[in-house]
C-alpha cells in the first residue's frame, strides 16, 4: 500500500509545474462569474439556480468597496472594481499549503524511509549479530555437549573402572576368605591329624608300658622260678641278684603309681620302664648262669659217684650205691614246701594299673578300668542312650504327620501356636510370664488355643501331642543360639518355664534333653568318636559344628552357640520350681553335679571343655556350692590341679585362660557370684519380685 501511494504522488507532483499555469489561466478566465468562495465542503453544488445570488450576496460582503449601510427606500448599485478574486489567493494558499504539506510528508517519508532502512539494516545487522550469536551458541552448545558427552564417557568408564575394581576387590575378599577358611579347615584337619597322631603315639606309649610290665612280670617269674627249682642250699649264691630284683620291683611299682597319679604317660617313663626290664633280664641272665654252672657241678658229682659205684666189686654194692645217687638227685631235684618259696624269694610282680593316655575312643587296648581314657562313663552312656532311644522311637513315629500334605496347614499352626509365646519369653512383668507359660499348657493339656484367626489343638491328629511337645522342645533348645547366647540372664525365664512344662509333662523335659544332646553331645558329657568310614564333615556335625554350603562356621561361632546351650541347661538345673506345685525338680542340682564330676573324668578337649565349664560354674556355681559346701570346693581344686595341667598342654586359648582366671578367683575369695537375673522369682505376684 506505502509503494502505490507513493508512486500516484510522485506522478501528480511531475506535472506540477504545467498544472499551475493551468490553473492559474482558468481561474482568471472564471473569475468574473465566480461570486464568493467556491471551495468548502459547506458549498451547494454549481449547479444550483441560487449560485449567483449567494456569490453577489458573498461579492458584497467582501467588496471593501460596498456600503454597509443602505438608506431605507433606497437601493444603490455600485459597478464591480476590477481586484483579484480572493478565492485564488485561497486555493493557492492552500495548494501552497497541500504542496508543502506533501513535501513535508514526502521529507517525512523520506526520513521514514531512511529511518526504515536504516532500521532494517540494523534489523539486518541484528539478525546477522542474532545468527552469528545462535551459530555461535549453537556451536557452543555443540562443544559443551561434547565436552558434557565426554564428561559423562570419563565418569562412565572411571565408574565401569570402579565398579570393577570393587569387583576384584570383592572378588580378592572372597578368594583371601576362601583361603582363609580353607586354612582354617586345613588347620582343624591338621589340629585333628596331630590330635591322633598324639592319640596314637600315646596309645603305643600305654601299649609299651602294658609290654614292659608283662616282660617285667614274666622277668619276676622266671627269677622266683629258678629260685624254687634250685633249691634252699644255693639261695645264698643269689644274694644280689634277690636284692637287685627286689629294688626293681619296688622301682617299677613307684613308676607306674606315677604315671597313675599324674594321668600321662611320656617318653622317659617309658624309656625308664625299658630300663628296669633290661635290668631285671640281666638279672635273670646271671642267675640262668648260676644256675647252669649249679647243674654242671650236681652233674659232675653224679658222674664221679657213678664212676665210684662201677668199682665197687659186688653189684649189690654197686646198685645200693646207683640207687642212694639217685634218691639223693631225686632229693635234690624235688624240694620241700619250704624250699619251693623261701621267705626271701621275689614274689611275682603286680597286677597292672590304671595308666593315662589320649582321650580317644578309637584306640584299641585301652580297658575298662581307665576312665580318663574313656569317652563316656557307663552312667552317662546308660542315660544317653535311653533319651536317644526315646526321641528315635518318637521321631519314627510322628514322621507320618511330618509328611502329610493334608496336614500342611495343621503343622503351621500348630508351629505359631508355639513360637510365638516362645519368642515372647521374658521376666519383664509376672503378668506377661504366665500369659506365656499358660498358652504353652494349654497347648499341651489338649485345650484349644487361638492363633490369629483360626484355633488349633494337639487333638487335631492322633500324633499331635507327640509332634508338638517334640517341637516344643526343640524350640527351647533353638532359644539358646537365638537369645541366650548373647544375653546370659535371658536363660533364667526360659528355664523357669522349661521346669514348669517339664513337671507336668516329663515326656517334654526328655525331649528337650535328647534335642540338647543333639546339639552338643559334652553335655552328656560324650566325647563322641569319629566312625569308620565317617567324613570328617559329618564327625564334626555330630560335635554339634555346623555347614552352610559346605563350609565350616568359625571357632569363635561354634564356642558361642555351645556357650548358650551350657548357659540354658545350666540355668534348669539351678532353677526353683514352683512353690505352688509339689512335684520335685525333675532335672535338678544332682543331674549338675554329675554332669561335672564326669567331665572332669574325662580327658579334655580344647576350648569346648574350658568354654562350657567357665559357662556351668557362672551360672550354677554358686547353687552347686550352697548345697555341695566343701565338697565343691575339692573338685574346684581338682579341677584346678589335675584337670588343668592336663588340659594345658593341649590348649592355650582364651577359654582356657578365663576358666583359669574364674577358678582362681573362686578358690581365692571362697565364694561363687550368682549370675544376673537367677534370683528372680517369676511365679511371684510382685512383678520382677525376688525370692
Amino acid at each position: 500500500m506505502a509503494s502505490t501511494s507513493d508512486l500516484h504522488l510522485d506522478d501528480l507532483l511531475s506535472g506540477f509545474e504545467s498544472m499551475k499555469v493551468s490553473v492559474l489561466r482558468n481561474a482568471a478566465k472564471i473569475s468574473p462569474h465566480v461570486k464568493g468562495r467556491t471551495l468548502g465542503p459547506d458549498l451547494p453544488a454549481l449547479s444550483q439556480p441560487h449560485i449567483s445570488d449567494t456569490s453577489n450576496e458573498a461579492t458584497k460582503e467582501n467588496d471593501p468597496n460596498a456600503s454597509n449601510e443602505t438608506p431605507s427606500g433606497s437601493k444603490t448599485i455600485t459597478p464591480p472594481a476590477k481586484v483579484r478574486p480572493p478565492h485564488l489567493d485561497v486555493d493557492c494558499e492552500t495548494v501552497t499549503s497541500k504542496l508543502h504539506q506533501q513535501e513535508l510528508e514526502r521529507r517525512r517519508i523520506a526520513t521514514v524511509r531512511k529511518s526504515l532502512a536504516e532500521r532494517q539494516s540494523k534489523i539486518r545487522q541484528a539478525d546477522e549479530q542474532r545468527e552469528a550469536l545462535l551459530k555461535q551458541t549453537i556451536l557452543e552448545a555443540e562443544q559443551n555437549i561434547a565436552r558434557k558427552q565426554q564428561e559423562a564417557d570419563r565418569r562412565l568408564l572411571s565408574a565401569i573402572q570402579e565398579q570393577e575394581r570393587q569387583a576384584q576387590e570383592a572378588t580378592a575378599r572372597r578368594q583371601a576368605e576362601i583361603e582363609e577358611e580353607n586354612r582354617r579347615v586345613t588347620d582343624i584337619a591338621a589340629q585333628f591329624k596331630r590330635r591322633q597322631e598324639e592319640l596314637r603315639k600315646k596309645h603305643q606309649l600305654i601299649e609299651t608300658i602294658r609290654h614292659h610290665n608283662g616282660q617285667f612280670r614274666a622277668g619276676t617269674e622266671a627269677f622266683t622260678k629258678a629260685l624254687t627249682t634250685i633249691g634252699v642250699q644255693h639261695a645264698t649264691k643269689f644274694t644280689n641278684q634277690k636284692k637287685t630284683v627286689r629294688g626293681l620291683q619296688k622301682d617299677f611299682e613307684q613308676l607306674l603309681q606315677t604315671i597313675n597319679a599324674n594321668h600321662e604317660v611320656n617318653q622317659p617313663d617309658v624309656d625308664l620302664a625299658a630300663e628296669y626290664c633290661k635290668q631285671l633280664e640281666q638279672a635273670n641272665r646271671e642267675v640262668t648262669e648260676i644256675v647252669a654252672q649249679i647243674e654242671s657241678a650236681q652233674k659232675q658229682q653224679q658222674q664221679e659217684q657213678l664212676e665210684q659205684q662201677r668199682n665197687q666189686e659186688q653189684q649189690a654194692a654197686a646198685a645200693a650205691a646207683a640207687a642212694t645217687a639217685t634218691s639223693q638227685e631225686a632229693a635234690n631235684q624235688q624240694p620241700t614246701p619250704q624250699e619251693q618259696k623261701p621267705a626271701d624269694s621275689t614274689d611275682s610282680a603286680a597286677p597292672v594299673p590304671a595308666v593315662v593316655g589320649a582321650p580317644t575312643a578309637t584306640a584299641p587296648g585301652i580297658p575298662e578300668n581307665e576312665p580318663f581314657f574313656q569317652p563316656v562313663s557307663p552312667e552317662c552312656l546308660q542315660f544317653y542312650t535311653e533319651v536317644k532311644s526315646f526321641y528315635e522311637q518318637h521321631q519314627t513315629a510322628v514322621k507320618q504327620l511330618m509328611d502329610d500334605p493334608s496336614m500342611k496347614t495343621y503343622r503351621f499352626n500348630c508351629q505359631k501356636a508355639i513360637n510365638i509365646p516362645v519368642n515372647a519369653i521374658s521376666g519383664v512383668t509376672r503378668e506377661h510370664f504366665i500369659d506365656k507359660y499358660n498358652k504353652l499348657a494349654a497347648l499341651l493339656s489338649g485345650q484349644d488355643v487361638k492363633v490369629g484367626d483360626a484355633t488349633v489343638s494337639i487333638n487335631g491328629h492322633p500324633l499331635g501331642r507327640t509332634y508338638c511337645t517334640m517341637l516344643l522342645a526343640k524350640k527351647f533348645v533353638s532359644q539358646a543360639d537365638t537369645g541366650i547366647s548373647s544375653n546370659a540372664s535371658a536363660a533364667f525365664p526360659i528355664a523357669a518355664i522349661v521346669v514348669a512344662l517339664w513337671q507336668r509333662f516329663p515326656e517334654f523335659g526328655r525331649f528337650f534333653l535328647a534335642y540338647l544332646h543333639r546339639e552338643c553331645p559334652y553335655m552328656v558329657p560324650y566325647y563322641l568318636p569319629q566312625l569308620d568310614g565317617q567324613s570328617q564333615e559329618e564327625f564334626l556335625k555330630t560335635l554339634g559344628y555346623r555347614f552352610v554350603d559346605g563350609v565350616l562356621e568359625k571357632q569363635d561361632q561354634y564356642l558361642k552357640r555351645m556357650s548358650g546351650l551350657a548357659r540354658l541347661y545350666s540355668a534348669v538345673i539351678a532353677t526353683v520350681p514352683r512353690r505352688d506345685d509339689p512335684t520335685p525338680h525333675p532335672h535338678g542340682l544332682e543331674y549338675g553335679w554329675r554332669w561335672l564330676t564326669n567331665i572332669l573324668n574325662r580327658f579334655p578337649q580344647p576350648d569346648i571343655c574350658a568354654t562350657l565349664i567357665c559357662e556351668f560354674l557362672q551360672t550354677a556355681g554358686a547353687d552347686l556350692h550352697a548345697a555341695y559346701g566343701k565338697q565343691f570346693l575339692k573338685v574346684l581344686r581338682v579341677l584346678q590341679g589335675d584337670y588343668l595341667t592336663a588340659l594345658n598342654k593341649i590348649d592355650t586359648g582364651g577359654p582356657k585362660a578365663r576358666l583359669e582366671g574364674l577358678i582362681t578367683q573362686i578358690l581365692t575369695e571362697g565364694k561363687i557370684v550368682r549370675p544376673e537375673g537367677i534370683s528372680m522369682n517369676f511365679w511371684s505376684a510382685r512383678e520382677g519380685g525376688t525370692a
